[in-house]
């Protein structure tokens, strides 16, 4: 009988001592970080500067935790906004929070530790965690070389279409024998064309000889007798590409046909009418080349002409925007 309480005591015994390890073992996992410090930030203003209200519409206190960010957070009156920033965690409480319990998914759970005193609104706070050494693991990465192939696509700045436009000028020419007078008419986005008539709207009328720069007429080698009246008369014809080289200025050049002719009057000695002077008649290709200023929607123009090569004219125009579409 003796025996058998004897073993009874000893089994009892065995099992409390079982249980006693059990409850510190779960308490040492437990505790495997605990509140290192707390204290008030006197001089950091994030609380006020940045405040954060509660349900009740009441300043919140900021707790600033020093810790990972895998862990978690809670309490009776709750936590109203979480935020993770760069090495700490930023906790907006309730004014008047006393507990605050700390979480963590491998060091286990701080539950309900109590701050030193209730906390305040527009106060910032300082809570620093001991937390467990991690030991240092030493991992291995495997890398894998690949090889990309890429092509590389350049894409130029792709330059945005322009409105058309469509202009009239009235234009001046001045050359040796009085000015001429035409209008240009020019239709452009980025590029265009250009069309330019021109005449004096003069003529020199019916000849019945022809003579030559200095007035002799044929071999003879005789001078005759002019009276010094003369007829003189002159057009062109061009037409060309136009193109805008910046905001407001383009450039314009083409090709055509003009002519300009001189006749000298014959005295009535001679037998009267007139004589064609051919060295001062010249037909045939005639060039333009000039800019185009756009002032708004005024036209400025300025070019120079030839007729063959050999009579030269410098012109002038001014005009109008006619029409300009949107795209």
């Amino acid at each position: 009988m003796a025996n058998r309480t004897l073993k009874m005591r000893i089994a009892a015994l065995a099992l409390l001592f079982i249980a006693a390890q059990a409850a510190r073992l779960s308490v040492a996992e437990a505790q495997d970080f605990a509140v290192k410090q707390f204290r008030q930030l006197p001089n950091d203003v994030s609380a006020f500067i940045d405040p954060v209200r509660d349900l009740n519409d009441e300043p919140c206190a900021l707790i600033k935790v020093a810790a990972p960010e895998e862990f978690a957070f809670s309490s009776p009156l709750g936590i109203v906004v979480r935020r993770d920033e760069v090495g700490e965690i930023w906790l907006y409480m309730p004014r008047g929070s006393k507990m605050l319990t700390i979480k963590h998914p491998r060091w286990g759970v701080l539950r309900d530790y109590r701050f030193p005193q209730p906390l305040e609104s527009h106060v910032t706070y300082e809570l620093t965690l001991d937390l467990p050494r991690q030991d240092d693991t030493l991992r291995t990465d495997t890398i894998i070389l690949t090889q990309t192939i890429v092509d590389t696509v350049t894409i130029g700045r792709r330059k945005p279409r322009l409105p058309l436009a469509a202009s009239a000028l009235l234009t001046a020419s001045f050359h040796d024998n009085g000015p001429s007078w035409g209008i240009m008419a020019v239709a452009m986005r980025r590029h265009g064309a250009f069309v330019h008539a021109q005449t004096d709207f003069r003529h020199t009328g019916p000849t019945n000889a022809e003579c030559n720069e200095e007035g002799l007429i044929g071999n003879s080698g005789v001078m005759p007798y002019y009276t010094g009246a003369t007829r003189h008369s002159s057009y062109a014809v061009t037409a060309g590409p136009i193109h805008r080289l910046w905001p407001g200025i383009n450039l314009f050049y083409g090709a055509g046909y003009g002519r300009t002719a001189t006749a000298w009057q014959l005295a009535e000695s001679e037998g009267g009418g007139y004589a064609l002077n051919s060295g001062l008649t010249h037909s045939g290709v005639a060039a333009e080349a000039g800019v185009m200023v756009s002032l708004g929607r005024i036209c400025l123009s300025a070019s120079a002409i030839t007729i063959a090569g050999k009579a030269w004219q410098g012109s002038v125009g001014i005009g109008i925007r006619l029409y300009k579409s949107h795209k």
